[in-house]
Formats: structure tokens, sequence, C-alpha cells
């Protein structure tokens, strides 16, 4: 996704920036009278909303962090945050809650980046210039995990072909639960990682681990997609399993302060790792950060999607409608689980439906979205119906872009009552008007390669009669430990 998707992106960026960029002249460093300057109204914005990405090492193609570095990028500045491209955040401010980690200008920055620019883009006075920014090297998340965990293996990437996801096992290293209030997935190679999953599971008995692969008694490697011999969650409340994704945009998750993701002892990490070839031979060896809760934990965060079952709804069925037409369920006949039919994408369709709905058959607590769409991705929202009726959009990303594909974290919980629905309605563009769609006059298939479609409208919530602090022995020893 890195390879082809992101840096095509930033191409074009750079492509129409480049256009729309002009030469430092000696006039603009002397502003007009009531003009914004850079040194007092602009380096504060830039500093606090771009700098992250804009400066050397990072994604974005330019840096911006002197007067001397924004100044020939002025006028395309403006172009881009007055069409709120830039800083990408994809959720519409109208009809979407309050996100705590909004990085979107305010309509007051925006004016004010106008205004200078307008003003042709006048450096100010020394004294008013405010102290650069300074980021730390290496995780994101600004300092040292408590634990780091390793892929057990570095992977070899080869120059050209289609690779599935690779499955790659290593064993959970302690002996008691634990819980995480912050998770960071970090690349060994950003360049080959088109998106990545990690979850907790079992390997089957009598299975064992060779270079993180999970063979049985007689050497043969199961465990991969498509392989008999999977291994299983069970014993956990769906949704437990998943830790978190990395896709660009996303890839560092911020749990509240007494609620975090259960890091199960006895179980083993799962590396879903999915590579594209960029041309020439790759390695990568992923790393996982954690940050451990330092309060105790009163409830767990659960991932699933609009259109699964709550985690404590048993024997609940998955509800989606394609087109507005219920999709067909059919029994695993290997399992208690079902597998849903989606229709594929008709070619040349500008806005095709597929509809997740998960009815709320007990309290819950939601904490964040996260959609997860491909190249003809076009919007995908999420609406919560109350029991009275009354309905309320919490997020709409209405220009889904494969190459920012963030986690809306809410900046205040949202109780949601039993009796309720939550629906998370997305739209595809198989058409020309499309412009990632590389071949609008085919059908469209559900897989994970960027060529192919998904729909994952992922939600992070807590079931409010989960409390840990009320079941016997769930306070253990290590939550203690991991508070001191």
């Amino acid at each position: 996704m890195r390879a082809v998707a992101l840096l095509g992106g930033v191409v074009l960026a750079v492509a129409s920036i480049s256009a729309g960029s002009d030469p430092v002249s000696a006039q603009s460093t002397v502003p007009s009278a009531g003009a914004p300057t850079f040194n007092k109204d602009v380096a504060p914005i830039v500093y606090s909303k771009c700098a992250s990405c804009h400066r050397e090492g990072e994604v974005a193609p330019m840096s911006l962090i002197t007067y001397e570095q924004v100044r020939p990028w002025a006028r395309a500045i403006k172009n881009k945050v007055v069409a709120r491209e830039m800083p990408p955040w994809g959720a519409d401010p109208k009809e979407t809650l309050p996100m705590r980690n909004d990085v979107s200008l305010s309509d007051a920055q925006i004016q004010t980046l106008v205004a200078w620019v307008d003003a042709g883009a006048p450096r100010g006075n020394p004294a008013d210039l405010p102290p650069a920014p300074t980021f730390t090297t290496g995780w994101t998340n600004g300092s040292e995990p408590d634990a780091i965990l390793e892929m057990p293996v570095e992977f070899d990437i080869p120059a050209e072909g289609e690779l599935g996801v690779q499955m790659f096992y290593s064993k959970v290293p302690w002996n008691e639960d634990r819980f995480a209030e912050v998770v960071e997935l970090r690349p060994g190679n950003r360049a080959v990682v088109h998106h990545a999953g990690i979850f907790f599971v079992d390997i089957p008995e009598g299975a064992r681990l060779v270079n993180g692969r999970i063979v049985d008694s007689e050497g043969k490697v199961i465990g991969d997609r498509g392989s008999s011999g999977l291994p299983s969650t069970e014993g956990s409340l769906p949704g437990s399993s998943k830790l978190l994704s990395w896709v660009p945009g996303r890839g560092l998750d911020h749990h509240r302060a007494d609620v975090g993701k259960r890091i199960p002892a006895g179980k083993y990490v799962n590396w879903q790792m999915h590579y594209n070839p960029t041309g020439k031979p790759e390695k990568d060896r992923s790393r996982l950060g954690l940050w451990f809760n330092k309060v105790p934990v009163t409830h767990e965060v659960l991932i699933r999607q609009a259109g699964d079952p709550l985690a404590t709804t048993k024997g609940g069925l998955s509800l989606y409608r394609a087109e507005y037409k219920e999709v067909e369920y059919k029994a695993d006949p290997s399992s208690t689980r079902r597998s849903r039919s989606t229709p594929n994408i008709p070619p040349y369709v500008e806005s095709w439906s597929l509809t997740g709905i998960t009815p709320v058959t007990e309290d819950i607590t939601l904490y964040a979205m996260s959609p997860h769409m491909h190249l003809r991705g076009k919007s995908l929202k999420w609406v919560v119906t109350y029991p009275d009726g009354r309905e309320q959009t919490i997020l709409s990303v209405p220009k889904f872009d494969f190459n920012w594909q963030f986690n809306y974290e809410l900046a205040e919980p949202l109780r949601i009552p039993a009796g309720s629905k939550i629906t998370g309605v997305g739209f595809y563009d198989n058409s020309p008007k499309n412009r990632w769609n590389p071949a609008p006059h085919l059908e469209v298939y559900w897989s994970e390669q960027s060529w192919d479609e998904m729909y994952q409208p992922f939600t992070e919530y807590s079931v409010d009669s989960q409390d840990l602090t009320k079941k016997a022995g769930t306070t253990t020893s290590s939550q203690q430990r991991q508070q001191r």
C-alpha cells in the first residue's frame, strides 16, 4: 500500500503543490499593516499541525520548519488548506462528533493562513518566532514502550509477484494477563508493508513453532489462511483477540487511562502481515510497542465492525445489506461460524452501497471508529439509532482516502443503551470518475489485495456489564505492578 498508493499520492501532491509555488520575493519579508506574519501567526500553526509529517525523514515530500522552507509553498499551502486537503483528516466536521485526535485546522486558522498568503507571506519580527518543535526519534508515541515484542523472524519479500497475508506467531512472554493503554505497530520497512493486523490466538494441540510458523507433528506448516488446523480464539470474548491494525495513517492506538486492550498470557501473538513487492528484494521485521495502563483497568476494549453482533450476544448473526438487499449467510460445516457471500461490485457503478448493522443488545460504551476500504472506497459513516427512533451520525467520512486511514477517537466516550443499533453505511465508486480506480470495466472482488475491496467499519467499545473491578480475581497482581 505504501509503495503503490501512498507514494503515488505523494507524487501527485508534489506535482500539484509545485504548480502553485512561487519564489521568495524580497518584498514578502515586510508585513503590511495588520497582516499576519510567519513568525507571530503562521509558525505556531505550522509547528502544531504540519511539522510532525513535514520534516526531515518523515512521510511528507518537503520540510516545513523554517520560513525559508515554508515561503516557496505559500500559495500551495493556501489552496490545500482552503480545500481542507491538508492536514489530512477525513471526518466531516458538520456531521461528526468531536474527536480528541482531530488534526484538522479551525476556520480561524485557515483564515489566518489565507490572509498571510494574500498579504505576500511576510516574515515578521524575529522576536515573535516561537521555538521550533522538537520530535523524538523512534516510536511515534514519543517514549520508549514498557515492552517491545518483535516479529519472530526477518521476512524476505521478493522483488515481484503477488503475496497473500503472511502469518507469523510468537509466544506472549509473560504469565499473567496485562492491559495496554497505548499500542503501536512499527514496521521495519514501511515501503513494503501494505497493511498489518495483530491478534492473539491459541495454536492447535500438538503443534509447535518453527521459524515463526506453526507446524504439526509431521512437520507440515499450518496456520496460514486457507489451511486446516487454524489457530483459534475460543475462550475469549469476540473482539478481544484483535489488538490493532496498521494502515497508512494508523498504527498507534491510544485508549483511556482506565480502559485497555488485554494482552493475554498463555496465548500467541499472530502477526498478520501483508506486503507489496517494490521491484527489488526487500526485508521486514516489524515491532510492537506496548505502554501498560498505570491505573486499575475497569473495562476491556473490544474491536468489532458494524454488522457483527456484540461480543456478548450469544448466537447472534451478522447483518449486512448490499444495495439494500440482505446479504446471504451460509453455515460453515467445519465450525459453528457463518460466512457471508457479499456480491461483487459491478463494472462502471458510481455509487454502490454496503451496510452493516449491529443490534445493541446491552449497554455499551463507544470509544473510537476506523474505516478500512480499498481503491474503490468512496465514503463511510456510522449512525446510531436509539430505542426511541432518534438517529445520530457520530462519524462521517464523505471522501474516503485510501492513503489516510485514521482511527477516529471520540473526545468523550459515547454511552449507547440496549435497544439501539449501530449502522455502518459504505459506498464504492467503480466508475472512471474515481481517479484511483485501476479498472472500472471489471467487477470487483472481496479480498486483501488493493485492487480488490474490503468493508471494515471498525468500532472500539466496551460492554458496560463487563466491569473488571467487580469480577473476582480480575484485578490481578500484574495490574497492580503496572501501576507502580
